[in-house]
């Protein structure tokens, strides 16, 4: 645990901080944490997460969530404090999670395979001085960690009585602070943006079913993405590390998938023609879908609906959305990617940053509710070719409007610092 001594004024806690109310008794609401909490009352049985043979109902989840909560508060983790979470599993990354975003402090997710360069550019970023994780990961941290799988641990948590005033998390507090790699980017989320992509996405998919599957690892943006939209509906998230299957057993219930296109495209290469299949949704997060793969999809699982949500920063926070499936793909450009989601605009701007008109082809900039509300270097980097807060934010895509109005996606701005996400 952290010393009671750490100094925690970090640029995260402090920015996220500044954006809450006060802590209350009804704070939670319009939150990710208090959204989890009335699923957790309505469907306390109903498993939440299920992950290589482990799995966690959402009753059991708040309750450990609010233990850890409790200790962690004990332990001066205050509001809009950055915490990473380095976890084993989803199961241990939805209690931490949901512990830490009871405290209004901010989740700063580091997926499981990370390299010891991302580790640290995490913690760079974020400035946090405390890591919760898990026991085959405590070694690659320097930082103060808790340890989540030690049944010591547990046995001490567990000694305490749930903290009266949880949670303090409010709607206009950070959330989440989600690092992008290629360029040290640190992108912070609050949950109203949170609330807004989710309710955005079952307006237009309408709710996931029975189970949502994902393949990427914990603390992975599309990961997180699919976790939250299944939360959200009271439904399981189902990890599928070895890759989500294109033709799952005949006892699975009907499956969502949640993935990057080059993760689906890998699912497809190990994929039967003809084959029978419970996937009944597939949606692609993240980089721009090639039309190959539309086409592909649209030949192999003729049956399956195919979504795409373009989120070339993050990851995890749409731009703009195209359902494939009744749509259809041109072959004009890498990618057609549709309309923006709402609470979001877009547009296409020239090498100075003036507005084009439509046809013509520029760089992909957004603004809006529904995307981050702030942007975090690495210490040492220069922030003079950021955006000011609140407004917009270059993509490292080149673009157009097609004559529908739609966003189609032509390569890769060579004026954008580092690669775009993978």
């Amino acid at each position: 645990m952290a010393d009671d001594g750490t100094e925690r004024g970090t640029a995260a806690g402090t920015r996220a901080a500044g954006r809450g109310s006060t802590p209350s008794a009804q704070a939670h609401r319009g939150t990710l944490d208090g959204l989890f909490s009335v699923m957790a009352r309505h469907r306390g049985t109903a498993v939440a997460v299920q992950d290589e043979g482990r799995g966690i109902t959402y009753g059991a989840a708040e309750r450990y969530a609010a233990q850890l909560a409790t200790a962690l508060l004990r332990a001066e983790v205050q509001l809009g404090d950055p915490v990473l979470l380095h976890c084993t599993d989803h199961v241990q990354f939805l209690v931490a999670q949901l512990a830490v975003l009871k405290l209004g402090a901010v989740c700063v997710p580091v997926p499981r395979d990370a390299d010891r360069a991302a580790l640290e550019r995490c913690a760079e970023v974020s400035g946090a001085s405390l890591v919760l994780c898990g026991s085959a990961l405590r070694a690659r941290w320097e930082l103060p960690a808790l340890v989540l799988d030690d049944p010591a641990v547990w046995s001490r948590i567990s000694r305490r009585r749930p903290e009266a005033s949880l949670p303090h998390s409010g709607r206009t507090d950070a959330a989440h602070l989600l690092v992008e790699h290629a360029d040290g980017t640190g992108h912070l989320v609050d949950h109203r943006a949170w609330m807004f992509s989710l309710a955005d996405r079952t307006r237009r998919v309408g709710p996931p079913d029975r189970a949502v599957a994902v393949c990427g690892r914990p603390g992975a943006p599309e990961a997180l993405s699919g976790a939250w939209w299944a939360f959200s509906a009271g439904v399981t998230l189902s990890s599928r590390p070895g890759g989500v299957p294109v033709a799952p057993r005949t006892t699975d219930h009907a499956t969502t998938a949640v993935l990057r296109p080059a993760d689906y495209a890998t699912a497809l290469d190990a994929a039967v023609p003809g084959a029978p299949t419970r996937l009944r949704t597939v949606l692609l997060v993240g980089e721009p879908c090639p039309g190959e793969l539309v086409r592909r999809h649209l030949r192999m699982l003729p049956r399956t609906r195919l979504l795409a949500e373009f989120a070339p920063l993050d990851g995890a926070m749409p731009w703009a959305a195209v359902d494939h499936s009744a749509d259809g793909v041109t072959t004009s450009s890498l990618a057609v990617v549709g309309r923006e989601v709402s609470r979001v605009r877009i547009t296409i701007r020239d090498a100075e940053g003036h507005p084009l008109e439509d046809g013509r082809t520029g760089a992909v900039w957004a603004s809006g509710t529904a995307l981050p509300f702030d942007r975090l270097r690495t210490r040492g980097r220069p922030e003079g070719d950021l955006p000011a807060p609140a407004s917009l934010t270059k993509s490292p895509y080149l673009g157009r409007r097609n004559e529908c109005g739609a966003l189609e996606i032509t390569g890769i701005d060579p004026a954008s610092p580092g690669d775009p996400p993978h």
